[in-house]
């Protein structure tokens, strides 16, 4: 009789609860929807002037977009490059395309309950950056494809180290941390970071393209396992889906290594931006990559954290496959 009693007990508490729930969701008011207007987007092209009307070749070009009733702001730039918001409507992004290009660019505003307004604009931009040899070397040329392997038998296959604010005296380099060989492919945590295939390809107008083959795992940074919705309190190996083709931009580093002291340290200065939130292998939530060397068979990389840009996270890959046996 006790149990029968405890279990009526429970289900009015929870008619009640339910009851009262009820009535919160019948007496809950909704703000006002408003919708974006006199939606107005503007843009200057860095450089441009009479002798050079479509820019310095920077590539760089700064918007400002404004309306009444807006509370953010979204950017598709034209470029396959990924959606940008910015709260205050003003944004600076760089075109990577080498040569003069024309980019339609919307930007869609949005209000109170979801709804939005958008308008769009034609830039054309020049751009003067290029870097034909890193994307020879890394897809053996137009119309070729190469597939790449974590250099697990070297030291510093994986490592990390901090940026000038926290290392001023040691932000080139793997400092807090840098990998044994065969270090990530003997441990069962982290031994799907080993098998990892990332293909670059060359189609015949000249874009560059990234896949990466994880074999149904990725490894990831302890600190960015919740866009997964796990937590293993240290570096982990999940299942992670990372088909879907890539765009890959390059750019310019914004990185000054001039004040770097060691004469043999002669960083390459070409960065690869990719499209699709893409990464080469280790999760640390970035899709931007530093080439700090690359030859046929070589290449040496540095990501900044995308949750904690004072640490740089430092890759080595080859086109030989790993000798796990």
């Amino acid at each position: 009789m006790m149990t029968i009693k405890k279990i009526f007990n429970s289900g009015l508490s929870l008619l009640v609860m339910m009851t009262l729930f009820t009535c919160q969701d019948e007496d809950q008011e909704f703000g006002e929807i408003t919708t974006p207007t006199n939606l107005v987007l503007n843009f200057e092209v860095i450089g441009q002037d009479l002798m050079n009307p479509n820019g310095d070749g920077s590539g760089f070009v700064t918007f400002s977009a404004s309306a009444d009733n807006a509370i953010t702001y979204r950017y598709n730039f034209g470029d396959n490059t990924n959606v940008e918001v910015t709260p205050s409507g003003e944004i600076t992004h760089r075109f990577n395309l080498t040569g003069l290009n024309t980019y339609n660019v919307t930007v869609i505003a949005s209000g109170t309950g979801g709804v939005t307004t958008s308008t769009s604009v034609d830039v054309d931009v020049f751009s003067a950056f290029d870097d034909q040899e890193a994307k020879d070397f890394l897809s053996g040329g137009a119309g070729s494809s190469k597939i790449w392997y974590l250099a697990a038998s070297q030291s510093g296959h994986l490592g990390v180290g901090g940026t000038p604010e926290i290392s001023a005296d040691a932000f080139w380099f793997p400092s807090f941390f840098s990998a044994t060989p065969f270090e990530k492919c003997n441990d069962e945590i982290s031994d799907c970071l080993c098998d990892d295939e990332l293909t670059f390809s060359l189609d015949v107008d000249n874009q560059l393209t990234f896949q990466l083959n994880n074999n149904g795992q990725t490894f990831f940074n302890a600190g960015h396992q919740s866009v997964i919705g796990e937590d293993a309190g240290e570096d982990a190996c999940f299942d992670f889906d990372t088909s879907g083709v890539s765009n890959v931009s390059l750019a310019p580093t914004s990185v000054d290594w001039s004040a770097v002291p060691d004469p043999d340290f002669n960083p390459r200065g070409t960065v690869m931006n990719f499209t699709n939130d893409a990464f080469m292998g280790y999760f640390v939530s970035s899709s931007s990559y530093e080439i700090l060397s690359i030859t046929e068979n070589t290449l040496y990389v540095r990501t900044i954290d995308g949750l904690n840009p004072v640490l740089a996270w430092y890759h080595k890959y080859s086109t030989d496959p790993p000798d796990l046996d």
